[in-house]
C-alpha cells in the first residue's frame, strides 16, 4: 500500500507539472539516503541540480539557497519528511521577486522627482504662509523702532493660534508703553511747572531784596526762599523714598506706636483743610488701645497721604471716614470718602509711580502720593488696597499692617 501511495503521489506531481508548466518552482522527492526518486523542475534550471544530494540536505528546518554564477537569480527551498523514509523538497525562484522589486524601484525612481518637486512647492507655500505673519510683525516692530510712533499696531491675524496670541500680547505691550510714555510726559510737564513756580518766587523775592536796603525786606525774601526750598526738598525726598522702597532699602525706625493717638492727631490736623472745603472728617476707633510696632513718621505719611487724597476728590458737604480696628494678626486702617470713586480700569494702575488718572489730571499733583503709600506699607510687610464703595459713592483705601515686623 505504501508503494501504491507513492506511485499515486508521483502521478499527482506529474499532473501538477503538466498543468503548471512554466511555473518557476521545483519538487524533489528523495529516499532515506537522499537519492533522487523524482524531480520536477523547469528545463532551464537543470544546472542547479548537478548534485542534488549535496545541495539539498534533508533538514526540515533549513532554508536552502541554490546559486549559480551564470544566473542572476537563486532558488530558495525547504523540505518536509514524508512517511516511508521519504523527503520532499519544494523550491521557488527569486526571479519573480527580483523582477517585482526592480519594477517597484523603477516606479519609485520615476515618482521620486515629481514627488520631491511637489513636496518642495507645498513646503515653500506652507512656510511662506506661516512666516508671512511673522515677517509682517517684524516689519511693523522695526517701523515702530525707527519712527518711535507708539500709535502703530500690528494687525491681528485670523484664527486662534500662537501667532495671534503673540500679536495680541505685543499690541497690549504697546498700549502699556504708550500709556506709560504719555503719563511720563504729562508728569514731566507737571514737574517742570511745579519746579518753575518756586524757582520763579525765589527769583522774584531775591530781586526785590536786591532793590532795597531794608533788612526787614531781606528777611522776608529769605523766609520765602526757605519755604519754597522746603517744597522742592519735600518733592525730591518723596521720589527718593519711593525709589529706595522699591529697591528694598527704605530705612525704618521701628518703635511702639499707639495708632489711635496717631490717627486722632492726623484727624485734627487735616480737619482745618477739610473745613475750608466744607468737608467733615469722622474718626471711628475702638475703645481699646491699638498698639503697633512701626515707624511713626512713615505711618503718618501713609495716613496723611490717604487723607490728602480723599480731600482732593471729595465734593463739599461730604464726610471722610477714618477708621481703625484690630484683627487677629494685623491692624486695619481704612479711609473712605464720598467722592466719585475711581474708574474701574484705573484701579490696577493708581499705585504706579507718576500715574495720574483722568480725574487726577484736573487737580494739581505729581502722582507720587499713592506710590509712596504703597512703598511704605510694603516696607512694613503690609498690604494696601483700593476699591469703590459698594454703594457707588466714593473710594475705600484699606491698609493692613502686621503686629510683628521682622526687618
Amino acid at each position: 500500500s505504501q508503494t501504491q501511495g507513492t506511485e499515486a503521489f508521483l502521478r499527482g506531481i506529474q499532473t501538477e507539472n503538466i498543468l503548471l508548466e512554466g511555473t518557476p518552482f521545483f519538487l524533489r522527492l528523495s529516499d532515506a539516503k537522499n537519492n533522487t526518486l523524482f524531480l520536477v523542475r523547469p528545463e532551464n534550471w537543470k544546472d542547479f541540480f548537478q548534485h542534488p544530494e549535496e545541495s539539498l540536505p534533508q533538514d526540515p528546518e533549513a532554508l536552502i539557497t541554490l546559486k549559480l554564477p551564470s544566473q542572476p537569480y537563486t532558488l530558495e527551498a525547504g523540505g518536509i519528511p514524508l512517511s516511508g523514509d521519504l523527503f520532499l523538497h519544494v523550491g521557488i525562484s527569486t526571479e519573480e521577486r527580483k523582477r517585482t522589486l526592480t519594477l517597484l524601484l523603477r516606479t519609485f525612481s520615476l515618482l521620486l522627482v515629481p514627488l520631491a518637486g511637489i513636496s518642495f512647492l507645498v513646503g515653500t507655500f506652507l512656510t511662506s504662509r506661516i512666516l508671512a505673519p511673522i515677517k509682517r510683525l517684524t516689519d511693523r516692530v522695526q517701523g515702530i523702532i525707527l519712527t518711535g510712533d507708539l500709535k502703530e499696531r500690528v494687525p491681528t491675524p485670523r484664527g486662534r493660534d500662537e501667532l495671534q496670541a503673540l500679536v495680541t500680547l505685543f499690541n497690549t505691550m504697546l498700549d502699556r508703553i504708550s500709556l506709560l510714555v504719555h503719563s511720563m510726559r504729562e508728569t514731566i510737564d507737571t514737574l517742570a511747572h511745579d519746579l518753575r513756580t518756586p524757582l520763579t518766587r525765589f527769583r522774584g523775592a531775591f530781586e526785590l531784596a536786591l532793590q532795597t536796603e531794608n533788612p526787614t525786606r531781606w528777611k522776608t525774601a529769605l523766609e520765602e526762599g526757605i519755604e519754597e526750598s522746603e517744597k522742592l526738598l519735600r518733592m525730591m525726598n518723596t521720589i527718593l523714598d519711593i525709589s529706595a522702597a522699591e529697591a528694598g532699602a527704605l530705612p525704618l525706625r521701628l518703635e511702639e506706636v499707639e495708632v489711635g493717638e496717631l490717627l486722632r492727631d492726623l484727624a485734627d490736623l487735616y480737619s482745618f483743610a477739610a473745613e475750608e472745603k466744607d468737608i467733615r472728617i469722622n474718626l471711628s476707633l475702638p475703645d481699646n488701645p491699638l498698639p503697633l510696632r512701626a515707624d511713626p513718621n512713615r505711618l503718618r505719611q501713609v495716613v496723611g497721604n490717604l487723607l490728602d487724597n480723599a480731600l482732593k476728590y471729595s465734593p463739599p458737604r461730604t464726610v471722610i471716614h477714618l477708621e481703625a480696628e484690630g484683627k487677629e494678626n494685623s491692624l486695619l486702617i481704612r479711609v473712605r470718602d464720598e467722592g466719585q470713586g475711581i474708574p474701574q480700569e484705573e484701579l490696577p494702575h493708581i499705585w504706579e509711580r507718576l500715574y495720574r488718572g483722568k480725574l487726577a489730571r484736573r487737580i494739581p499733583g505729581l502722582g507720587l502720593g499713592l506710590s509712596l503709600v504703597k512703598a511704605i506699607v510694603e516696607a512694613h510687610h503690609g498690604t494696601v488696597t483700593a476699591t469703590n464703595d459698594p454703594s457707588g459713592k466714593g473710594a475705600v483705601f484699606e491698609v493692613q499692617l502686621p503686629y510683628k515686623i521682622v526687618i
